[in-house]
């Protein structure tokens, strides 16, 4: 029977810590956790049997070799795993038991805590916890909505997109680079004046969005304008330091264009025929009001959208509290990270990214209170009124998400598990029907158009 009850405790992994908590600043807590000698030593004792029954050392039988010969072998790294488990399985028994929700990373420093047998396991830790608050004046917010209106020339965007949509391409008469035109040329990357890299009859569009080894180049197609097939151009450009070739990855190279071919798009004419075709429309007049109506329905879910945001700004407004500094800080930090990122992909010098970087900081730190700030303040109220996303309501966002980017929905599902977005996708839709229920309590007045 005692067996039994040994075998469950294991399977269990139960530490019963002891443990301290102190504040020690905003949302922060100081923790010290302490789990007993005895229940340290059953526990080095039943590794060591464990490692004693799986394994045949040389003069052993399985199950039969010496402790002391197990220590002198295993010792070292068996404390090290043990340490780990013990670490992460009270942190979490001591989570449960005080009710504490931290956010980020704990502040620990695993190296310096020693795990010995005869003694008890003592360690100390911070970590940051969600604010707590009580937001009262959330209902009778005012807030205005934006008139809608569409004019021709909004009408006339659209139409302009459907005939890009469906243009032909044809080459060129006078064999001449214009923008937007499609380029066919061969691509030669030079390094060191050595032609290193070629990419034959490559097709491109002449516009902004050019990008070469991963980089952005928004004038680069500037300079095919105007040229016809048979020349060729030449453009300077830093390769990126994660190159695939290492020897050459950060340094200065020229991208030499051959023209080989240019085409020229031709747009359908918007007539009868384009309606009837390609939209199933009687004339253009019903295309017409068939895209205003689309407009509209964009324009009013996007006025919506903006007065959800606008409460959300005003409650962050009246609402002060206490705010978990590190995650302030390390959500700063990531975010100056994309900066820095998207402009070394355009080719930006690296002392011009450091003074963006250095401007960007005080803004960016604002920009992440607040963030975090209509976090906390969204998740309150979803909890307080009991606002729930469920997963019929998951799968219908998820179909619409496959739609979009033409994958199956199952496709979806996976890519967004593999990535951890699904739960990001839950708590954004569950913030969308907070403010919702928002606007639905809020005293809406429309704008004087």
């Amino acid at each position: 029977m005692a067996e039994a009850t040994h075998a469950h405790t294991h399977e269990e992994k139960k530490f019963t810590p002891t443990s301290e908590v102190k504040e020690v600043g905003p949302c922060k807590l100081q923790l010290k956790i302490e789990i007993s000698a005895a229940r340290v030593k059953e526990e080095i004792d039943h590794k060591y049997k464990d490692l004693n029954d799986s394994m045949a050392l040389p003069g052993f039988r399985k199950g039969h070799a010496p402790r002391n010969v197990l220590e002198r072998k295993f010792g070292k790294a068996l404390l090290d795993d043990l340490k780990f488990e013990l670490l992460s399985g009270s942190f979490e028994e001591v989570k449960e038991e005080k009710k504490l929700e931290p956010v980020g990373e704990p502040e620990l420093e695993p190296e310096k805590i020693v795990l010995e047998e005869g003694k008890p396991f003592v360690y100390e830790m911070k970590i940051e916890v969600r604010p707590t608050f009580e937001i009262k004046n959330y209902e009778g917010i005012k807030v205005t909505k934006p008139a809608v209106t569409v004019e021709e020339k909004d009408i006339e965007a659209v139409l302009k997109g459907f005939q890009e949509s469906k243009a032909e391409l044809i080459p060129a008469e006078d064999n001449v680079a214009r923008e937007g035109d499609q380029l066919t040329a061969d691509f030669t990357l030079i390094v060191d004046g050595k032609p290193v890299d070629t990419g034959e009859n490559n097709a491109v569009f002449l516009t902004p969005d050019i990008q070469f080894f991963g980089k952005e180049l928004p004038e680069f197609y500037k300079s095919i304008l105007g040229k016809k097939v048979g020349d060729a151009v030449e453009n300077p450009v830093q390769l990126p330091d994660n190159y695939v070739d290492k020897a050459h990855a950060g340094k200065n190279a020229v991208i030499q264009t051959t023209i080989k071919g240019v085409k020229q798009k031709k747009l359908p004419p918007v007539d009868l025929d384009f309606a009837k075709k390609h939209f199933d429309m009687d004339t253009v007049d019903e295309l017409k009001a068939d895209i205003k109506k689309r407009i509209e329905r964009e324009k009013e879910a996007g006025g919506r959208a903006a007065m959800g945001e606008k409460i959300v700004e005003e409650l962050v407004k009246a609402n002060d509290f206490p705010m978990p500094e590190g995650l302030i800080a390390s959500g700063t930090e990531e975010a100056l990270r994309r900066v820095h990122l998207d402009l070394a992909m355009k080719g930006t010098a690296e002392d011009e990214i450091q003074k963006v970087v250095d401007k960007e900081k005080t803004q960016s730190r604002e920009n992440m209170s607040k963030a975090l700030k209509a976090h906390f303040i969204l998740e309150h109220l979803a909890n307080k009124e009991k606002i729930f996303v469920t997963e019929d309501q998951v799968e219908e966002r998820v179909n619409t998400l496959a739609s979009q980017y033409g994958k199956w929905p199952h496709e979806m599902k996976a890519y967004l598990e593999e990535r951890g977005l699904l739960s990001q996708l839950r708590r954004s839709m569950r913030e969308e029907l907070v403010k919702e229920y928002l606007l639905s309590k809020a005293v809406i007045e429309e704008e004087k158009k």
